[in-house]
């Protein structure tokens, strides 16, 4: 595991009572909850930034996985969910196959 650094952070109340709150339901300290929420929070983040450039058509879905750090079928259930529609065609899922296929 990495060395731990310090990092202080001023914090609205609210979020200090959702650290706190959450901690009190996991049965952890105060630290383990916020790198737990802060952990999740960067997920989110990372899928909700790739799944918009996918929908823009700047990345293809696999490399919007690889970079959220998830599989592609995760991505592909996420744009599902999000109403993104693919922007492959059924000529290229063929070929895509063919080429699977020959490997």
């Amino acid at each position: 595991m990495s060395k731990a650094e310090f990092l202080g952070a001023r914090l609205e109340k609210d979020i200090v009572r959702m650290i706190e709150d959450t901690a009190s339901e996991e049965r952890v300290d105060k630290t383990k909850a916020l790198k737990e929420l802060i952990l999740i929070g960067r997920k989110q983040f990372l899928l909700r930034k790739h799944m918009e450039l996918y929908r823009q058509g700047k990345c293809s879905i696999d490399k919007a996985a690889e970079k959220a750090g998830v599989t592609v079928s995760e991505m592909m259930q996420e744009a599902a969910k999000a109403g993104v529609k693919s922007t492959e065609t059924l000529e290229d899922y063929r070929r895509g196959l063919e080429l699977l296929s020959r490997a």
